[in-house]
């Protein structure tokens, strides 16, 4: 066990008896001046409401508003609803029939799904229930139009089904929406599989214990334990179809190859559109907003239930997992492969054969390379640089929601309403206000790094407000008596036992914003194309083959940064550990 672990144990008994040390007359740290911390403590909430503004209050304020007051960056104060009109007469009420009724049916499909997934991680004896978790993980990690390419793939008509035509035209059936509410339905198994797991995971044997004792049957049995879980199934159901809603991934390709208009990809043709109706497109932002909301809604009422139901207590005994007989377990098997490949396997082997496939596919994979490894580089070198900036906001945000102030609750308050926020509508608001003549920032690197950090310094900071909430306030005061400096308590006592989750914060951000497509399809600067800039270009040439290559390349090379990524923190947090 490292040394951080130890003393991340230890600290509340270890440091207990000197955090408080007996203070005797006339000694110099008796008194010690209050204004360096003060002064500190005014200067980074600064520097935090500066660093809110620039990312989101200044561009979702001046762009939004505008749906209200049409003419609000003209000093033009005179509100005005006519923007909602234009938005809803030029197909915002059809993108948005079709962005809630593929949600909706999304949504209930991922559910049961994920629901099955994790009763059988967390409650069966099954040897290979390791590898749910595993496949759920990369099922995370792995971008929505990467799973929905691969649906196209497969209908090619130079595809992987090319000799089976009883098999190829079924296929091309499931291109409209019958694909897309598969992708997304696959895009948002991991979310509710994580919700039911958690809640799995912590719920109590005794309300089963005392059904049996009373007789009840196996249905009565099944309502009480559905009853019990229905908070976490309320926040699943929501997270699904907040995640489903604001894809555009899946709307870019498999919606608009299809014809099918979604409301996230209808706000990326307003905004490219000429002349640009910014008013209208803020309309539209609004409408996306309002569809999103009821599931946020859902979700924080299912917060509410979960805080008024806890059987987690002093003589809480976790419900025990049960061996399966044998057709069961096959059954469940079969299932599982059979979800597997329907959501890993298609979009690998239909890549896989379309980019092996053809003749000379060694000069294909190397035309491939020409043109993926700028774009990789590209975008390597913004994440990289995104994900350090996301994460050093991210550890203060952190460590101001641990303590219970307005600032906290602020804050708390911002990061669920940024979390929910559509990548599309932040990149839209960008295109606009820094693109005025008092921010001209647009068709720059910078702009286009500060999008990504917007949208990857939610989850970096939820990520990190666990293990900044366990550290003891004993540490740094024990570390200060016993001589050190804040600067050196800092870097010898906090950052070590924050290293593991530090490391996977700059790592969960900067896959995140590898594969990002909304806000990098509207910022990128000319000649600059990022990664998923590239993929969705070769797909909607229909160059079907060198997109398959480009997929197979461009997940090799980020699954390989990102194993270099942890072996890397792993290896400088065992260091840190030994040394702290």
């Amino acid at each position: 066990m490292s040394a951080s672990r130890i003393g991340l144990r230890a600290a509340p008994d270890l440091y207990a008896q000197d955090a408080a040390p007996k203070r005797e007359p006339g000694m110099g740290s008796a008194r010690e001046p209050r204004v360096g911390p003060r002064l500190g403590g005014v200067l980074g909430t600064t520097l935090l409401a500066l660093a809110a503004l620039a990312l989101w209050g200044w561009p979702l304020g001046g762009f939004l508003g505008q749906a209200l007051i049409p003419g609000l960056l003209h000093a033009a104060l005179h509100p005005s609803l006519a923007a909602f009109g234009r938005a809803w007469a030029d197909g915002g009420a059809g993108a948005l029939r079709n962005s809630w009724l593929i949600s909706s049916l999304a949504s209930l499909l991922a559910l049961p799904l994920g629901a099955w997934l994790a009763w059988l991680r967390e409650r069966s004896l099954l040897a290979w229930r390791a590898w749910i978790e595993a496949g759920i993980w990369l099922l995370l990690v792995l971008p929505g139009y990467f799973v929905a390419s691969g649906w196209m793939l497969l209908a090619a008509p130079v595809g992987p089904l090319a000799h089976w035509p009883w098999l190829l035209a079924p296929a091309q059936a499931l291109l409209g929406p019958p694909g897309i509410v598969l992708s997304l339905a696959f895009k948002a198994l991991p979310y509710t599989f994580l919700a039911l797991q958690l809640s799995l995971r912590a719920a109590s044997a005794a309300p089963q214990e005392a059904a049996r004792v009373l007789g009840l049957g196996r249905w009565h049995r099944l309502r009480l334990a559905v009853h019990a879980l229905l908070p976490a199934l309320a926040a699943g159901f929501a997270a699904a179809f907040a995640e489903s809603a604001s894809d555009f991934a899946v709307a870019a390709t498999l919606g608009a190859g299809s014809g099918t208009m979604m409301a996230t990809y209808a706000i990326q043709q307003s905004v490219a559109a000429m002349p640009v109706d910014f008013p209208a497109a803020a309309a539209a932002s609004w409408m996306l907003l309002g569809l999103v909301a009821p599931a946020l809604w859902l979700q924080s009422a299912a917060r509410r239930r979960v805080a008024g139901a806890r059987s987690v207590g002093a003589r809480h005994r976790p419900a025990p997992a049960r061996a399966l007989a044998r057709p069961q377990a096959l059954a469940h098997a079969w299932g599982a492969g059979l979800l597997g490949l329907l959501a890993l396997g298609v979009p690998l082997l239909s890549a896989g054969s379309l980019a092996l496939g053809g003749i000379g596919h060694g000069h294909g994979f190397t035309r491939a390379a020409e043109q993926v490894l700028p774009a990789f580089g590209y975008s390597l070198r913004m994440a990289v640089l995104a994900a350090s900036a996301a994460t050093a906001l991210a550890w203060p945000i952190a460590r101001a929601l641990s303590s219970p102030s307005r600032l906290g609750r602020a804050l708390d308050l911002g990061l669920t309403a940024a979390m929910a926020l559509p990548g599309i509508v932040l990149a839209a608001a960008y295109v606009q206000m820094y693109n005025l003549s008092i921010t001209p920032w647009y068709g720059g690197s910078g702009l286009l790094a500060m999008a990504y950090v917007a949208l990857a310094l939610p989850a970096a900071t939820r990520l990190l407000q666990g293990p900044v909430a366990q550290l003891h306030g004993s540490l740094g005061e024990a570390a200060r008596v016993h001589g050190l400096s804040r600067l050196q308590a800092l870097l010898r006592v906090e950052w070590p036992l924050l290293a593991p989750a530090l490391g996977a914060a700059w790592l969960m951000a900067a896959l995140h914003v590898a594969f990002e497509l909304p806000a990098s399809q509207l910022l990128y600067p000319a000649g600059h194309a990022p990664l998923a800039v590239a993929l969705l270009n070769a797909a909607s040439g229909f160059q079907l083959r060198l997109q398959a290559r480009l997929q197979l390349l461009g997940i090799a090379l980020l699954l390989g940064f990102a194993a270099l990524a942890r072996w890397a923190f792993t290896r400088a947090a065992r260091r840190m550990g030994a040394t702290a």
